[in-house]
């Protein structure tokens, strides 16, 4: 019974009519990360504040499993282990734990940037470093430190190649649902995804989400899971339009409100079972997945919000200004007196109500044909079923 008066309620709340309460939130989020990437920028350094990965910042991540030893011990360890690292000649930028479900497998990350452009002096340095803490500090864990490098070009080409994949998906996306559905509802589609991406990526930076290829992958999914949410939505407001194509002053709010009541609790449903579902595997699964399930997560919370609080606003606001627009535009052509001025219902204005519907200064009168003459070549002859002549007809 709870549940059934949340829905109700959700569904008989007004979306298009309160749309400036909807942009605080993403706002407020917004803002919060700017701040915290300025206050963490100015003492870690900016990549570091984003959290970006070796991925698309290039350097050299060292991982140490110490076991339960690493969060007891936390700041012995990561002193001990960054000294020995920079006695080498590189600086640690970032330092993480990673916690894990099995205790002996918890660890601590070292990230630095590489020293050299040569693939074999990196890797040569990185063996001596991971000899070394494997020998000297750790010589009672057998096999506890590994690392993963990547060279500055081919961090840059990674997130070069990343930025293009983002612009494909959403050029063709704004082109099918331009071809599908109208403009109005391309445009807003695009605008709630670039909400979704940028929601998304300050709550990862507010979570202290790394930024690598992980995270793109997931960008991609949530725009995939999202325009499904969307379109959905705008099928449904499209249906509800096409009774009043045709009419001046459509309520588009209205409608969009009543297509959003109507997918409501499909919306949210469907959020809500695959994020469970996210969830989990976020729980027990490895790093790597959940590098992966975080920010699923949090774009699912994102695209679920745009889908139903944002993107049928915008909708209403730009199907009323394209409507005006193309008002505009008829009122600006010359219309001649007897033309048809609306294909929609094939309805024919002549005279004064030309004059209403266009203003005064913007009839031409037609002009006038000669009236023809009476003769006997415009004579109308009838056929006559009695037999196979021609008769005149008086």
């Amino acid at each position: 019974m709870k549940n059934n008066k949340l829905l109700s309620s959700l569904s008989s709340m007004p979306i298009a009519k309160n749309w400036k309460f909807w942009i605080i939130a993403p706002i407020v989020i917004l803002v919060v990360a700017v701040v915290l990437i300025a206050a963490l920028g100015s003492q870690i350094g900016y990549t570091n504040a984003i959290n970006i990965g070796i991925d698309f910042e290039g350097g050299t991540l060292v991982t140490v499993t110490i076991g339960q030893d690493a969060i007891d011990n936390y700041d012995y360890h990561v002193d001990r282990i960054t000294s020995a690292i920079e006695k080498h000649g590189v600086v640690v930028s970032y330092v993480q734990l990673q916690e894990a479900q099995n205790v002996n497998e918890t660890s601590i990350s070292f990230r630095y940037k590489n020293i050299s452009t040569n693939d074999d002096e990196i890797s040569a340095l990185n063996e001596v470093i991971r000899e070394e803490l494997n020998n000297s500090l750790y010589a009672e864990i057998k096999d506890n430190v590994t690392y993963e490098s990547i060279g500055a070009t081919a961090a840059q080409d990674l997130l070069s190649k990343s930025g293009i994949a983002l612009a494909i998906s959403l050029a063709l996306i704004l082109i099918y649902i331009i071809i599908r559905f109208t403009p109005a509802s391309g445009i807003a589609a695009i605008l709630a995804l670039i909400h979704d991406v940028v929601i998304m990526f300050c709550l990862s930076v507010i979570c202290r989400v790394q930024i690598n290829q992980s995270f793109v992958a997931a960008i991609i999914t949530i725009i995939a899971y999202s325009i499904n949410n969307t379109i959905i939505i705008f099928d449904r407001c499209r249906e509800n339009v096409k009774p009043l194509k045709g009419q001046k002053d459509i309520p588009y709010a209205e409608i969009g409100d009543q297509s959003v009541r109507e997918n409501m609790r499909r919306s949210l449903f469907t959020t809500f079972t695959t994020m469970v579902t996210v969830i989990f595997l976020a729980i027990f699964g490895s790093d790597t997945i959940r590098e992966f399930c975080v920010p699923i997560i949090l774009g699912l919370v994102a695209g679920l919000y745009s889908s139903v609080l944002l993107a049928t606003p915008l909708w209403a606001g730009l199907s009323k200004e394209f409507d005006r627009l193309m008002a505009k535009y008829r009122k600006s052509k010359p219309v001649y007196e007897g033309a048809k001025v609306d294909e929609e219902d094939e309805t024919v204005y002549r005279g004064e109500a030309i004059k209403e519907y266009y203003g005064e200064e913007q009839v031409v009168a037609a002009p006038k044909a000669d009236k023809p003459k009476n003769n006997k070549s415009n004579a109308i002859h009838k056929y006559s079923k009695k037999n196979t002549t021609f008769k005149k007809k008086k």
